[in-house]
């Protein structure tokens, strides 16, 4: 099988159909696939994907051209031939080029294909790649070298200034692993570890329950996924659990919990004893949380389908805690998640609004003195900073709770900043019921 070919396949459906990134390589066509040559697909995906800006950047700089003046499908392999000369390892720079113009649909497209990626590696070698004058437009000069939307560098920018910006999206596009939530019902976090190393897979603790894997393994195949010792979680992640501090016996209420990491952590800390209600808007992905619970042996979830802005009568003011890690616009974790790279600004402008209300709906839940803690895997101050102000300034009847992460006292909220957290970039704050 021509794995090129596959892959362009792939990433055109990718494109056209707006498909998420991990469901366009869930494709049939890859079932057919050695191991290897699944990683070999996988890798030459990812990489377009990552780099799509600068792989489109250099492209038409070299060729002289604007986008409209070149074919999608020239664009396309040309983006293919330059992820390998340009970031994968393993292909003869030849082999490289004769490949992707192999798959040109003329002779035309072939001469110019081919011209434009010998070129690039001759620049490559020159340390002469084209990219924006970062002294005449810093913000462009990022988007294009670390490809991220032009939009969210700004964002970025404002609230981090050059220096943080720039380690920030240094980190996104060198972050590879994940880590683990230890299932202290089945296992300890060193017992855990051991297994792990054991089988020639690079782990170290991270946090207490957490162990984290410095290269991307199928979790599938490690040691312990089948017998349900332990759930995909980033520690930031984990983290905002750990800080809602659920209690054996006690009821938590996960406002939108799919796919279902932080209500297995919930109750897991919990021992599975008490209740844990799971609800998510949409139903058709509640089955993830009932076949995670079911793997990891856990029975205190009560699993449903519940829009967040409507909360059920039945169960207003019984809750001890409630935890509201609410949609957002994801710019904490580009690393994971290419699509979020690319993502429209105008999506993310009704976020706000929407975080406030499910918020506003959810403490009707808690009993007096119970906690809530309200997360977001973003970095934008209008989804994080703004939203908790104006949900103290609309509940007096709330109060900010103090706590400890990353060795530092924090005064009722935080954001874990990649560079220095070594997580995904999170929001997390903590509140009290007062009256």
């Amino acid at each position: 099988m021509n794995l090129r070919a596959l892959t362009l396949t792939l990433l055109t459906e990718w494109e056209e159909q707006g498909k998420y990134a991990n469901l366009a390589l869930s494709s049939h066509r890859m079932d057919s696939l050695t191991p290897e040559e699944t990683a070999r697909v996988t890798a030459l995906f990812y990489t377009v994907t990552e780099h799509l800006l600068t792989l489109d950047y250099i492209a038409l700089a070299l060729a002289g051209r604007s986008g409209a003046e070149v074919r999608v499908h020239t664009l396309r392999l040309l983006r293919l031939g330059l992820s390998e000369l340009l970031y994968l390892d393993g292909t003869p720079d030849y082999a490289a080029v004769a490949e992707t113009v192999n798959l040109a649909e003329d002779r035309g497209e072939a001469s110019f294909v081919n011209a434009i990626l010998r070129e690039a590696i001759r620049r490559r070698e020159s340390g002469t790649l084209p990219l924006p004058d970062r002294k005449k437009n810093l913000a462009r000069y990022l988007s294009v070298r670390y490809s991220v939307s032009l939009w969210i560098v700004k964002n970025y920018l404002r609230i981090y200034g050059e220096e943080d910006t720039e380690a920030l999206l240094s980190f996104f596009e060198k972050h590879r692993g994940y880590d683990l939530s230890v299932n202290p019902l089945k296992i300890s976090r060193d017992a855990c570890l051991e297994k792990l190393i054991a089988a020639e897979i690079p782990a170290t603790p991270f946090s207490d329950l957490s162990v984290r894997l410095s290269e991307s393994v199928p979790p599938r195949t490690l040691p312990g996924f089948a017998e349900g010792e332990f759930h995909v979680q980033d520690g930031a992640s984990a983290l905002a659990v750990r800080i809602l501090d659920p209690r054996a016996g006690e009821r938590v209420i996960d406002v939108a919990a799919a796919p279902g990491g932080k209500s297995f952590a919930i109750a897991e800390r919990m021992g599975d004893r008490g209740e844990v209600f799971s609800f998510d808007l949409h139903e058709n992905k509640l089955s993830l949380i009932a076949s995670g619970a079911a793997r990891l042996g856990l029975t205190s979830l009560h699993i449903a389908a519940r829009d967040g802005t409507d909360p059920d009568p039945a169960l207003f003011g019984t809750a001890d805690r409630v935890l509201c890690d609410l949609p957002c616009s994801g710019l904490g974790v580009l690393a994971k998640k290419p699509d979020l790279r690319y993502k429209s600004e105008e999506g993310t402008k009704e976020l706000p609004a929407l975080q406030k209300r499910i918020l506003s709906a959810s403490v009707r839940y808690l009993k007096k003195g119970g906690i809530l803690v309200y997360s977001t895997c973003t970095l934008r101050k209008e989804e994080n900073e703004d939203v908790v102000a104006a949900f103290l300034a609309d509940h007096p009847d709330f109060s900010p709770v103090p706590f400890d992460a990353f060795g530092e006292r924090w005064d009722g909220s935080m954001t874990a900043f990649p560079p220095k957290s070594g997580t995904d970039g999170f929001f997390i704050a903590k509140f009290q019921k007062n009256a």
